[in-house]
């Protein structure tokens, strides 16, 4: 499996281990779909917040990334964890 490095906390680990984050088609902000640059978060709490709120999604995925897309991820990131 390939090896993938959380963009918080720089941890590597299994591809699988991660929230894969990209643009989809429209430039929209998603969980797992989408196409070419992507961002990885460790499923925890503190590198969601350090993703979010630091600018590091920005930086990876190379572009802004509206308030109205962290929340739509915030939120659905929150209900996968239970």
């Amino acid at each position: 499996m390939p090896e993938r490095t959380c963009i918080a906390c720089k941890r590597k680990n299994d591809q699988g281990f991660f929230w894969r984050v990209a643009r989809d088609f429209e430039g929209r902000v998603t969980l797992w779909k989408g196409r070419g640059r992507s961002a990885y978060i460790c499923k925890e709490d503190q590198c969601l917040d350090v993703a979010l709120g630091k600018g590091r999604l920005e930086r990876a995925l190379r572009g802004p990334v509206s308030n109205e897309d962290k929340r739509v991820l915030r939120e659905e990131l929150e209900r996968i964890k239970g």
